[in-house]
């Protein structure tokens, strides 16, 4: 019991002292310095996610510099691995569970590891919701676009005129990469497939694709414009359709079960009565 009392009392001699130490004001230069090395921790880090495509793409579609992300995953591997040694020494402290050290360096490792992978895995799924946010305006988009080259307006005013009429992300991503492509001298489409490999948006590419065919002026980019809105308009109805489906087809068992259910409670009654002794006794 004694030498409990002797580790817990080192214990929090030692957090009472780390938290005085960082109560205590430090002077500038020190902590220059440690916005220095984080900085410069970050940046290293940031060279080496660059060269990751798929991740650089995701940070791009949630709006995230690689910077902050490499300093997320910095934190994370920090915290994982402290917050492993933290629980072995309280386990030791206050419970009396000797862990190994073996265990602890093995179970930090592992920890530090899963606060480094983690803020990627969040990263993706954040991106794909963005996607399928991004997905759904866009082809919004395109309807107005295929609305204005059908009242007659040019597909070049048409791409720009739809563009500004929302203010929703996609709508406003869409408004500054044909912007940057105009302001570059380029056609318009040249910005829209910039904006799908950064972002890694597949599904505007066979737009642009239709697009870089016909010309962003005449019949032939009328005609491509309005096949590509009926191409989204098909897929959306058959997406929606396989959708209804299995939804259709994963209510069938539930409702099985609740009708067998409904049948029991009602043939229940009269199948005790018959099997009832008075009944048999009566027969």
């Amino acid at each position: 019991m004694i030498p409990q009392l002797m580790l817990l009392a080192i214990s929090g001699g030692l957090g009472a002292v780390l938290v005085l130490g960082g109560l205590r004001r430090r002077p500038a230069r020190s902590v220059a310095a440690l916005g220095d090395m984080q900085r410069r921790t970050a940046s290293r880090i940031t060279g080496d996610l660059r060269r990751r495509q798929q991740l650089r793409q995701d940070a791009a579609m949630v709006g995230r510099t690689l910077e902050a992300h490499a300093l997320v995953k910095l934190w994370a591997l920090v915290a994982g691995a402290g917050l492993t040694i933290v629980v072995s020494v309280f386990f030791g402290v206050a419970l009396g569970v000797s862990v190994p050290l073996p265990a602890v360096v093995a179970c930090a490792a592992a920890a530090g590891l899963l606060g480094w992978w983690m803020p990627d895995s969040i990263m993706k799924t954040e991106a794909e919701k963005e996607r399928v946010s991004f997905r759904q305006s866009s082809e919004a988009w395109l309807e107005l676009v295929a609305q204005l080259v059908t009242a007659g307006s040019d597909t070049h005013a048409a791409l720009f005129s739809a563009a500004d009429c929302s203010e929703q992300p996609a709508f406003v991503a869409i408004r500054e990469a044909m912007a940057e492509a105009t302001a570059r001298s380029e056609p318009p489409w040249a910005g829209l497939r910039r904006l799908a490999d950064d972002r890694r948006l597949r599904f505007l590419d066979p737009f642009v694709s239709a697009l870089e065919l016909a010309g962003s002026t005449g019949a032939g980019a009328r005609r491509s414009v309005l096949a590509q809105v009926e191409a989204a308009r098909s897929k959306s109805l058959h997406e929606a359709d396989a959708k209804a489906a299995s939804a259709s087809e994963a209510m069938g068992a539930p409702l099985a079960l609740i009708g067998g259910a409904f049948m029991m409670l009602m043939g229940y009654p009269p199948l005790a009565s018959i099997m009832s002794s008075d009944a048999i006794g009566g027969l």
